[in-house]
């Protein structure tokens, strides 16, 4: 698209559903900046696994811009749906920025016609771009769209959240401004609608930036007690403390820690509750979730890297991935 076509069609643009990352809320705030304060946006976030959840029938014919949104690779269909929902209720697509995967999105839409940004993909070569942000970037730059110093600042930290850098101004902001609260998408919403216009956060962000302050001073007393288990294994307990579990096994890892043992309350999916557990952490190259379960245990939830035991099946898990350290 030229420049005025780019700008024209995103400035009809009444819905953006985003995910809620830092290089989401942080794109749709650029987003929502150079659309402008000439008519209401609505702003929704979600994940690509739980578009189904998102109440399409209440949208009519609104123009929609999907940002950091990639199609569900576990399940493609969950995708297709959502999308011919919404092509159904008379709603249309206008813009789909997005760098997970340009032919997945292919599959699912047929083809880019009318996008005023279109998907691209991550594995493109060391030069594709790797976030939301750079995908928004690059495209206004190919369509000639100038843009200020505040909307370039905005995607520049986009792009950095995107690789867990949150040292920029606008993505400590946000990093700070949803961590202590992360399940909650209403601060996402307002975080986003204040950055497209403010560069400093307003008194309600800086209690939600304190309330994260807080919880650092809580690992810092967590990891001050932690247990040395030999191996490059290490253990603490969070239990009863607010904490930002990425955050505090990322500072175990790179003080040494092979494998993080963090007993903790976490939610058990299988019985719908939480529970004081053991969560089994590493950023080696390490698959616990198969090491886990060869040696006799069922998980309670997680992934390969990181995974959830009972507490009484702790001692089992440790020797398991003490086993498997030592080969």
């Amino acid at each position: 698209m030229t420049q005025n076509q780019t700008l024209a069609t995103l400035a009809t643009t009444d819905l953006v559903i985003s995910v809620g990352s830092v290089d989401g809320i942080l794109t749709t705030a650029a987003v929502l900046r150079l659309i402008g304060q000439g008519h209401e946006v609505e702003v929704c976030f979600t994940q690509a696994f739980t578009v189904n959840k998102l109440l399409v029938g209440s949208w009519q014919g609104r123009q929609v811009a999907l940002v950091d949104l990639a199609v569900n690779n576990r399940d493609p269909e969950m995708t297709r749906t959502f999308v011919e929902q919404l092509r159904e209720n008379g709603n249309t697509l206008v813009a789909v920025i997005d760098e997970h995967s340009r032919e997945d999105w292919l599959a699912i839409l047929g083809s880019f016609d009318g996008l005023a940004v279109e998907p691209q993909s991550q594995q493109g070569g060391d030069d594709a771009p790797k976030s939301s942000g750079e995908v928004f970037r690059r495209d206004l730059t190919a369509a000639g769209v100038e843009v200020d110093d505040h909307t370039l600042e905005l995607l520049k930290a986009a792009d950095a959240g995107d690789r867990m850098d949150f040292s920029t101004h606008f993505g400590a902001i946000v990093n700070r401004g949803v961590k202590s609260a992360i399940a909650d998408d209403s601060r996402r919403v307002h975080l986003a609608r204040h950055l497209a216009q403010n560069r400093e956060a307003d008194s309600e962000i800086q209690d939600w930036i304190s309330e994260y302050e807080a919880i650092l001073v809580n690992h810092q007393e967590i990891i001050a007690s932690k247990q040395d288990l030999g191996d490059g294994i290490v253990r603490v307990v969070a239990t009863d403390r607010a904490v930002d579990m990425s955050t505090l096994m990322n500072t175990l890892y790179r003080s040494g820690g092979r494998v993080v043992i963090v007993e903790g309350e976490a939610f058990v999916p299988a019985k719908k509750r939480k529970e004081v557990l053991a969560a089994f952490g590493t950023a080696d190259n390490l698959d616990l979730m198969t090491t886990i379960r060869e040696g006799g245990v069922t998980p309670l939830g997680g992934f390969a890297q990181k995974v959830n035991v009972a507490l009484e099946d702790e001692a089992a898990t440790l020797a398991a991935v003490r086993a498997v350290l030592a080969a």
